[in-house]
């Protein structure tokens, strides 16, 4: 197991032994071992929410164009964007 060791300010460890008693851990190792996993687990789940969103973004995309260009060829990009520069 690793150890990790840092340094917080007076107010908040008086906040997170506020939190501590309050909750009802054990320890504040017990606390800061909870709130990594809690971390650790809410942002795997963004980024897998973020994955979907991103593959039904495409999806719907994909309906448009197919909807649009079904059969015909589509401009280049160069036509496309021409009046951007």
């Amino acid at each position: 197991m690793t150890i990790v060791n840092f340094s917080i300010t007076e107010p908040l460890a008086e906040k997170i032994n506020r939190v501590i008693k309050e909750w009802g851990f054990a320890s504040k190792a017990e606390f800061f071992r909870f709130i990594a996993i809690s971390f650790v687990e809410r942002s795997e789940r963004k980024r897998v929410r973020e994955d979907f969103e991103l593959a039904a973004s495409c999806q719907n995309l994909e309906e448009t164009v197919n909807a649009k260009f079904k059969g015909k060829q589509m401009p280049s990009l160069e036509s496309q964007f021409s009046d951007l520069l």
